[in-house]
C-alpha cells in the first residue's frame, strides 16, 4: 500500500509488504517503538525495476510532482550493532554518482574523516544511462557492508522522446539515500508539501531536465546498540525564482524532527545561498539554515571558522548537519577543496557525535 498525503506536517508514509518495502520481518530486532525495514535481499534490476508508479506511462502522469513511488532498501551488513557511545555522520551530495567509487575510496581509507557510521546521500541515481545503469546508494552499502535506504525525488526523463515509449535511453530514478552501518526502521520518503513540477511535455525542443516528482527527504530511525537515533537526508529546492518553496521545505523538515521521541541528525544539501554571508557577518537573514537554528537544532559545524565553511567552488556553504536532542559534537569538518572538489561540486560535511548515556 502506498499512502499519498500533502498535508504540510504530515509525511509520505511508505508502507509495503512487497519487496523493498516496509513491514514486518522476522529478522527485526524487537525493540519497542522500532519497525525495522523489511529488508529484501534479491538483487534489484536497476535498469529495468522502476519504483515508481507514474514511470509505467510518464507523459499521462496524473500528477507531475506528487508521484507515488516505494522506498527501496538493502542490507550487506553482519555482525554487531552496538557502538562506544560516539558515532560518525557524513552529508554529501554526491553528483548523481559520476564519481561513485573513487567516493567510496576515499570514505574507506579515511581520506578526510573518520570511517563513516552513517552517509546521508543526496543526488543518487538509480538505474540511469548516464552513471552506468549503477543503484547508486546500493553500491555505497555493498562496499561499506551497511544497510540502506533510498526514495526517488525524480523520474528522469529523456530529453528527445517521441509521444510514445518505451524510451531510448530508459527512464530512470534520482534520489537521496540513508546507508548505516546500524539497521534502519521507521523508513518514511517524504515528498514535501511544498514543492513544484520539474516535468516538459515530449515535443519541446532542448528541455532543461525533463522530470516527474518534486524534491523530498528520506527519515529513518538508525538502530544503535539499544538506542534510538533518527536521521534525515535532505535536499530543498534549487531554483532562484522559487525560493519560498525552498523554504517551506526547509520548515518542514526542522518541524517534523522536533516531533521525534529520539535525538535527531539532518544533513544534506540545503541550496542555503545566503548561508556563507550570515556566517561570516553574525546576521540570521538564511531561511534554510534558520528554519533549524531558530528550532533550536545545532550547527554541527558552528565552530569552524568562515573560511572553512564553503562547501562549493563558487563560495557557498549550502552543506549542513544540525543536531537536536541530546547529541554533543567532538569533532566536525569538511573535506578539502583540492580533494574533493574533482569528485562532486559540493564537499562532503562530517561529524563525530557522542550519543547520549543510556539510563
Amino acid at each position: 500500500m502506498r499512502v499519498r498525503v500533502r498535508s504540510r506536517w504530515v509525511v509520505l508514509l511508505v508502507l509495503l509488504v512487497a519487496p523493498g518495502g516496509c513491514g514486518d520481518d522476522d529478522s527485526s530486532t524487537s525493540v519497542p517503538g522500532f519497525e525495522e525495514f523489511a529488508w529484501d535481499d534479491r538483487e534489484p534490476d536497476a535498469r529495468s525495476e522502476r519504483l515508481c508508479v507514474e514511470a509505467d506511462d510518464p507523459d499521462r502522469a496524473a500528477d507531475t510532482t506528487f508521484i507515488d513511488c516505494r522506498v527501496e532498501g538493502g542490507r550487506f551488513a553482519g555482525g554487531s550493532s552496538s557502538t562506544d557511545g560516539e558515532i560518525v555522520v557524513v552529508a554529501w551530495n554526491i553528483l548523481r554518482g559520476f564519481e561513485v567509487d573513487r567516493q567510496i575510496e576515499l570514505l574507506q581509507r579515511e581520506a578526510f574523516a573518520p570511517l563513516p557510521d552513517i552517509l546521508l546521500l543526496s543526488e543518487a541515481d538509480r538505474g540511469c544511462r548516464r552513471t552506468d545503469f549503477r543503484n547508486i546508494a546500493r553500491d555505497f552499502a555493498r562496499a561499506l557492508g551497511f544497510y540502506y535506504v533510498y526514495g526517488t525525488e525524480f523520474v528522469e526523463l529523456p530529453n528527445q522522446r517521441g509521444f510514445d515509449g518505451p524510451y531510448d535511453p530508459p527512464l530512470c530514478e534520482h534520489g537521496n539515500a540513508i546507508v548505516s552501518r546500524y539497521p534502519l526502521g521507521n523508513v518514511r520518503a517524504i515528498r514535501h508539501a511544498a514543492n513544484r513540477s520539474w516535468y516538459t511535455p515530449p515535443g519541446i525542443p532542448d528541455p532543461d531536465e525533463p522530470r516527474l516528482g518534486g524534491r523530498i527527504a528520506v527519515a529513518a530511525d538508525a538502530l544503535i546498540g539499544d538506542r534510538l537515533v533518527s536521521f534525515y537526508v535532505v535536499h530543498f529546492e534549487s531554483d532562484l525564482s522559487t525560493l519560498e518553496i525552498r523554504d517551506a521545505q526547509a520548515e518542514e523538515v526542522a518541524a517534523d524532527g522536533l516531533a521525534s521521541p529520539h535525538p535527531v541528525v539532518v544533513g544534506g544539501d540545503l541550496n542555503s545561498y545566503g548561508a556563507i554571508s550570515d556566517i561570516r557577518t553574525g546576521r540570521a537573514t538564511d531561511r534554510p539554515t534558520q528554519a533549524f537554528l531558530t528550532s533550536g537544532y545545532a550547527d554541527a559545524h558552528a565552530a569552524l571558522a568562515p573560511d572553512e565553511r564553503v562547501t562549493t567552488p563558487l563560495g557557498l556553504a549550502i552543506d549542513f548537519l544540525f543536531l537536536q536532542g541530546d547529541l554533543t559534537v567532538v569533532e566536525a569538518g569538511l573535506c578539502d577543496m583540492e580533494l574533493c572538489n574533482p569528485l562532486s561540486d559540493h564537499l562532503p560535511v562530517w561529524a563525530r557525535i557522542r550519543l547520549p548515556r543510556m539510563e
